[in-house]
């Protein structure tokens, strides 16, 4: 927690709107790496921390806080590490996770296992492994990631492989424009049957029983949204009596939604709470947008401006509702409106 206060302070914030622009540097994944946040959630014997759940919720808030497109690359590094823990390929464990909790860096491919319909990436065996096809909508850390993890529909299963993506000839990538969080190196991918041995293969695991972690997961508010909408508030107290007025009623709102949703993750889901977490989460991200917006506001024009970071952080709350977003999540946040 210190080092990413520590980090966020010195490094972070300053070059924050700089990032935006220019994306992620790879200087910046080493500072992390130095300060041990790259091998929070991996297991002590990998070289990790092994951190609790409410260590990493802190982390992410104050990483979100200095910089989103920095946090975004470096929290989509804890799921290929985290699917690696539970992998029963030995050789691959010891391949990679003392690497990636120490120097490496993974991305990940995953969200197109929520869409319902045709699957858009597959795996298919063959007699050495998988080929595996399809499109990859949203692919964060090009250019920047030392390997990632893609999940790939094979029948009613996930197979999950851990594989490098660049200088491949079955791979082709596509720039994205983003309104928002362009700096995190964000590409559309293409996968033209891309061969993958059996020991890049981290687990297969039921495609159903996945879909229904996910959601479960999926329904609280990520700590993000609420260091964005400190960030954010932190900022309005300094824009005079009124923008202080509000930030002080607005940071009341923050503390009490805080608790409530902490109160929920901090206990296991249970049958009947979805709403009550998908309601927390919608009134979350509704109350950023209203903290980013006032900050906006205060600001005037030139809040317009690209080297403030009044703009960055109202972008970032509009991305911070579509990001983890599934059917039941759109549909809580557009009932709160």
């Amino acid at each position: 927690m210190t080092a990413a206060r520590e980090i966020g302070a010195s490094l972070l914030r300053p070059q924050a709107e700089q990032v935006d622009v220019d994306g992620v540097p790879r200087s910046h994944i080493e500072a992390l790496a130095a300060a041990g946040l790259l091998g929070l959630v991996a297991p002590a014997e990998a070289g990790g921390a092994d951190a609790s759940l409410a260590v990493m919720r802190a982390v992410t808030e104050e990483l979100a806080a200095a910089d989103s497109s920095t946090w975004f690359v470096w929290t989509q590094h804890h799921t290929p590490v985290r699917t690696l823990a539970r992998s029963r390929n030995e050789q691959l464990r010891e391949r990679w996770l003392p690497v990636l909790a120490q120097r490496a860096l993974a991305g990940v491919a995953f969200t197109h296992l929520r869409r319902p319909g045709p699957p858009p990436v597959t795996a298919t065996r063959t007699n050495s492994g998988w080929l595996i096809s399809g499109d990859i909508a949203w692919l964060t850390s090009w250019g920047l990631a030392d390997v990632f993890l893609i999940g790939a529909q094979a029948g009613d299963d996930v197979v999950w492989a851990l594989v490098p993506l660049q200088d491949r000839r079955e791979v082709t990538a596509r720039s994205l424009a983003l309104a928002a969080m362009q700096g995190t190196r964000t590409m559309q991918v293409h996968l033209d049957a891309m061969p993958v041995g059996e020991d890049d293969v981290v687990l297969i695991e039921n495609l159903t029983a996945w879909r229904e972690t996910d959601a479960v997961r999926t329904a609280d508010v990520s700590p993000s949204v609420f260091g964005v909408t400190r960030e954010a508030l932190t900022l309005l107290r300094d824009r005079g009596p009124d923008a202080e007025t509000l930030a002080t009623r607005l940071s009341e709102e923050l503390t009490a939604l805080r608790s409530a949703v902490d109160r929920l993750v901090d206990v296991p889901a249970a049958t009947g709470d979805e709403d009550d977490r998908l309601r927390l989460r919608a009134q979350a991200h509704r109350l950023a947008c209203d903290a980013t917006a006032a900050l906006v506001a205060a600001g005037g024009g030139r809040s317009m401006l690209l080297d403030q970071a009044a703009q960055r952080l109202a972008r970032v709350a509009l991305f911070l509702q579509v990001q983890g977003q599934t059917a039941a999540v759109r549909a809580a946040q557009l009932r709160g409106y």
